[in-house]
């Protein structure tokens, strides 16, 4: 004869299993708790985690409007252009280094070794 019965609910079984006389129905019964409490925390973490996500979303497209508007609204910033030499600079490096005036192989030429150079170019040049 088989009868059937409607599943008890986790509460009440776990209660069951608490007061069981076998011991190894009480140790499922603990894990089966155990189980569940860890799911319930994982539970909670992960809505938690979607409800940060969602409003980090949120925010980064307030903020990208936010960015744009801003864009719109400053005044344009003039775009800085490097100026060029208008001296050959590897020619004052090369005569720096053969003559032995001190000059970096980098970055700007002081105007001492410049003017160094330009007076010894107006000297070969009234030579030549």
């Amino acid at each position: 004869m088989t009868t059937t019965t409607e599943p008890l609910p986790e509460g009440p079984l776990l209660d069951w299993a608490d007061e069981h006389q076998d011991p190894d129905i009480r140790d499922q019964g603990a894990r089966a708790r155990a189980a569940l409490a860890g799911l319930r925390r994982r539970y909670e973490a992960d809505q938690e985690l979607t409800a940060i996500t969602t409003e980090a979303e949120r925010l980064e497209k307030r903020l990208a409007e936010l960015r744009a508007r801003e864009a719109e609204l400053a005044p344009a910033r003039p775009k800085s252009k490097r100026k060029t030499a208008d001296y050959p600079v590897a020619d004052v490096r090369a005569w720096a280094a053969a003559n032995g005036v001190g000059c970096s192989a980098r970055g700007r030429i002081p105007k001492k070794v410049l003017d160094a150079w330009t007076e010894a170019q107006k000297t070969e040049n009234t030579h030549a």
